[in-house]
């Protein structure tokens, strides 16, 4: 549908002098005369008058000036097409990444360059020392996690990095140093022994594949995490997040023994590093009835 041209500003003169008048008592306390006889407010009134003026022609850009505004974005107005389309095609082609720039332009860049093939990038700035280069020489990351969410820790294959490195390399800065890589992944092992809920209908078999399966997505690279779009970069594991997903199981009272890495006492688990993601390397669950 046709962009509609908003109004920038729809204020009279009456509102600019009442507005106008109305702040008078908080900054001029000692201004107690407000009769249009008085020289300010003659003055109020008008630079009242002088911004409606301004309002008037902000909201009525000639159309010739839309045009090349369009035409600064590539975008030039075909025979009969109305003003609202123009701009409509020209906020599009604003809004389209042809370019590399910014580390969110990265992400989804890399995501665009194997449809279908890629779940999540993630774009990082690393700084390398080097005492002849100052402040170091900078190489610009591309983690790529691949849409695989049946496997603990997707990696991408050495043809798909290289695919994203050269779709890449053509849309940056001719000095930008990039690197297509894989994601780091730390191993955890959990340990859960649960209470199934008195009078439950469900058996302890339906139960522990239950919380299995609700703690796996939760910590899963690509559909886990609190928003379901992938476990975040670097996250920790934490202790009381797992109560709430296990005891959030049908079936499950609450929980009797919970350890991370072996340590009932553990409250959380850190990630190997600011970049990883969580490869659950054994999950251990036990239903007992209360």
């Amino acid at each position: 549908m046709p962009l509609s041209v908003p109004n920038l500003d729809d204020r009279t003169y009456d509102q600019l002098a009442a507005e106008a008048r109305s702040l008078l008592p908080q900054y001029f306390p000692a201004w107690t005369d407000h009769n249009p006889s008085d020289p300010g407010i003659t003055l109020l009134e008008l630079f009242a008058f002088l911004m409606e003026t301004v309002i008037y022609q902000l909201n009525r850009i000639l159309e010739r000036s839309l045009e090349h505004f369009a035409a600064l974005a590539g975008v030039k107005r075909s025979p009969g097409e109305k003003i609202g389309e123009m701009l409509r095609r020209a906020t599009e082609e604003v809004d389209a990444r042809f370019r590399a720039v910014t580390r969110e332009d990265f992400e989804l860049l890399a995501k665009e360059a194997l449809p279908g093939e890629m779940a999540r990038a993630r774009a990082v700035v690393t700084l390398e020392e080097n005492p002849g280069v100052y402040p170091g020489e900078q190489t610009l990351q591309v983690i790529l996690v691949p849409d695989a969410p049946l496997d603990p820790a997707p990696k991408p294959g050495k043809e798909q990095c290289e695919k994203v490195f050269q779709f890449l390399r053509q849309r940056c800065l001719i000095t930008t140093r990039i690197q297509a890589r894989e994601p780091e992944y730390t191993p955890v092992r959990i340990g859960i022994v649960a209470v199934r809920e008195p009078g439950g209908r469900l058996a302890a078999e339906g139960v522990e594949d239950a919380v299995r399966e609700r703690v796996l997505r939760f910590l899963n690279p690509v559909r886990g995490g609190t928003r379901g779009e992938g476990w975040e970069f670097g996250r920790p594991v934490y202790r009381s997040e797992l109560y709430q997903v296990i005891e959030g199981c049908p079936g499950v009272d609450h929980v009797q023994t919970l350890l991370l890495n072996g340590d009932e006492n553990r409250g959380w688990i850190p990630l190997s590093s600011p970049l990883s993601l969580v490869r659950v390397e054994e999950l251990a669950v036990t239903v007992v009835d209360p």
